[in-house]
């Protein structure tokens, strides 16, 4: 004989009637099991199962569904029923309810109820057959779940939020920083490093390209007694008057740097010597008008045979030299 989990003979469905095995069924289904009579406008629950009796704790056979359910929670579910009988095909739906059973005690959860019409000998719908499962631990934590991930949202956006100031700070600590390594610190125009760096590539495209390129170089006229007669605020001062009138001097595309002490470099892109030479000119009068002091000034040209900016600095330089012992010649006359 067949054994049952080892401890005795098993019971086979073929074995069984067929009304004992829905006997069976119905008795020990885990979910709610329920046969509605069809009265007309009424519904009558005319059998459920033990579950049903535990839910609401009381044998509701006989009873109208507001006989025992809050009157908007009966209306509710009629109209899934009469949906039913609309439909004459089964209908599934999910219901929330709040009420209280038969001892008084609250009850509230979600439950997901198949219906299924049920037809007389004449074709006519006579009940209802329903199986209702109690879905409240899902929908509980499928609301829990939807509650941490707004939780989650928040917490992120917040967090990018963050992330994102914190990198608009940091761009601007290193624009900040690149400003100060590239930027002289008294007189605010490129520092000798920046220039240079800025000098080798317009030198490169001036190779590549065959256009021209061209430098100055200038020192202030008597920028020693300056300092020595008034103090080296004064020459500061006067550094700074003479960076920024020439800066609003030159074209957008020059290159302007203080080289060191009071000499200055422009770098010229596309200008031949010859019309840098006038630039030069330009420049004196300027600032000579706008801050009261002379320069002493040099040019240089690019060359093909030049392999860096050394070289232009150099010529430039000789020219600064012999303008600056010229005028000392004429100063002795």
């Amino acid at each position: 004989m067949t054994q049952h989990n080892g401890v005795g003979p098993a019971v086979l469905p073929e074995q069984l009637g067929q009304a004992a095995l829905l006997a069976e069924i119905w008795q020990h289904f885990p979910e709610n099991m329920f046969l509605i009579r069809v009265e007309g406008p009424d519904f009558v629950v005319e059998s459920a199962n033990a579950r049903m009796h535990e839910l609401f704790a009381r044998d509701c056979s006989g009873l109208r569904l507001h006989d025992f359910l809050p009157w908007h929670i009966a209306e509710q579910v009629v109209a899934h029923y009469r949906e039913c009988l609309r439909l004459d095909a089964p209908l599934r739906y999910e219901e929330h309810a709040t009420f209280h059973d038969a001892h008084g005690e609250a009850r509230e959860g979600h439950w997901l109820t198949l219906l299924v019409p049920v037809h007389g000998t004449d074709g006519a719908i006579t009940h209802l057959f329903g199986i209702s499962q109690n879905v409240t631990e899902l929908r509980l934590a499928r609301a829990s779940l939807e509650r941490y991930n707004r939780d989650l949202e928040v917490v992120i956006e917040e967090r990018t939020r963050a992330l994102d100031q914190a990198n608009r700070e940091l761009r601007a600590a290193n624009q900040k920083l690149e400003g100060l390594a590239s930027s002289d610190p008294l007189t605010g125009v490129g520092n000798r490093r920046f220039f240079e760096a800025g000098a080798e590539r317009e030198m490169e495209r001036a190779r590549r390209h065959g256009t021209p390129l061209s430098l100055l170089m200038f020192d202030l006229d008597g920028f020693k007694q300056v300092n020595d007669a008034a103090g080296h605020a004064a020459g500061d001062a006067l550094l700074k008057r003479v960076a920024a009138a020439a800066q609003a001097t030159l074209r957008e595309n020059d290159l302007l740097g203080r080289y060191g002490g009071d000499e200055f470099v422009v770098l010229l892109p596309d200008t031949a010597l010859a019309d840098a030479r006038q630039m030069g000119a330009r420049l004196h009068d300027c600032l000579v008008q706008e801050t009261g002091v002379s320069i002493s000034l040099g040019a240089a040209g690019y060359r093909a045979d030049d392999v860096g900016l050394d070289s232009l600095v150099q010529r430039a330089d000789a020219e600064v030299l012999a303008a600056k012992r010229g005028r000392h010649e004429g100063n002795a006359d």
